[in-house]
Formats: structure tokens, sequence, C-alpha cells
């Protein structure tokens, strides 16, 4: 999977990661540039799979266009590192360390 990784850094893929858009394969290599390795733990869901998750009824995961991951580095910097990217969208970071990134509107919940 060398073509969607950087030279620089590693960017680990879950198996559904081919459908994710250049543009957020491009905020994900630069997120290794800044903050080290990044380990995808979601990316495209089926629908039933986003029920059980709790995900919402119009998730962008639905449709390839989100990337749940971690990342090294303070969730203050990540997140505002994240909201200085013209690609993305929505973001989040969970309690549970895991952020979230679409193509959706600007947004954050």
């Amino acid at each position: 999977m060398g073509w969607m990784t950087n030279t620089d850094s590693d960017v680990t893929y879950d198996d559904t990661s081919w459908c994710v858009p250049r543009k957020l394969k491009k905020v994900l290599n630069r997120l290794t540039d800044r903050f080290g390795p990044v380990t995808i733990s979601s990316t495209k869901r089926w629908w039933l799979e986003n029920w059980w998750k709790g995900g919402a009824r119009n998730s962008y995961h639905l449709k390839c266009q989100a990337v749940d991951f971690r990342v090294g580095g303070s969730p203050y910097e990540v997140i505002a590192f994240l909201k200085a990217q013209p690609e993305v969208g929505g973001y989040k970071h969970y309690s549970s360390g895991f952020y979230h990134i679409d193509t959706g509107p600007r947004r954050t919940w």
C-alpha cells in the first residue's frame, strides 16, 4: 500500500481504505509529517455496522467520505491542525482517543 502513504512517515490503513478520497489521504500524510504515525480505525461502513457503532443516519462513513484514526500529539494541537486544513469538513476528538475527519460541511460536534 505504499501508494497510499508518504515516504517519510507511515499511515496504517484498514481494509476499506481504498475508497478514501485523495484529499483526506493528503491530510493524513500531513498529519504523519507533523505528529508521527497515524492508524486508521474506520473508513467505509455499511449501514448495519454504522447503526451498531451508533453512527448518524447520514454518516459520511456510509459514503466512504470519513476517516476515524489515532495519532500522537496533544489533542489541542491535532484539532488545531485539522481545523486549519481546507480539505477537512467535519472534525472531532473523541474521549476514546480517536479523531474523526470527513469531507462534509465545516463543523464539529
